[in-house]
């Protein structure tokens, strides 16, 4: 009977009635939490995210290769990657970052929440 002992809290425990200003996703989600973090407009937010793989899977048909061409040359799709993978990086880490409390209210106000829009 051991076994079924009391679980060992670990930070604080949870509060269905308050959620806490810094919620953070997994580490994976980082660059796509940060877009709806900062976007007041949620469902703009969501067309982003979207339009990323949309974006993605165009990329393929503006190089012009053929079965003769090195797929490596592709210097648009080089770009696009590695533009790309810094936007992801610079997002990642903005996600880890503590929103600030004037930020927050900067959005909320021009998001048009007050102004009852």
């Amino acid at each position: 009977m051991g076994v079924f002992r009391k679980a060992s809290m670990i930070g604080e425990p949870a509060d269905p009635f308050a959620t806490p200003l810094e919620i953070l996703s997994e580490w994976y989600f980082f660059p796509v939490f940060q877009i709806l973090r900062t976007i007041p407009n949620k469902l703009l937010g969501v067309l982003l995210m979207v339009l990323v793989p949309a974006g993605l899977l165009k990329v393929h048909f503006l190089e012009n290769v053929n079965k003769f061409q090195n797929s490596f040359r592709c210097p648009i799709a080089t770009s696009v990657f590695l533009i790309g993978t810094v936007v992801a990086l610079w997002l990642g880490i903005g996600a880890t970052l503590p929103i600030d409390k004037n930020t927050k209210q900067n959005a909320h106000i021009s998001s048009g929440k007050d102004m009852g829009l």
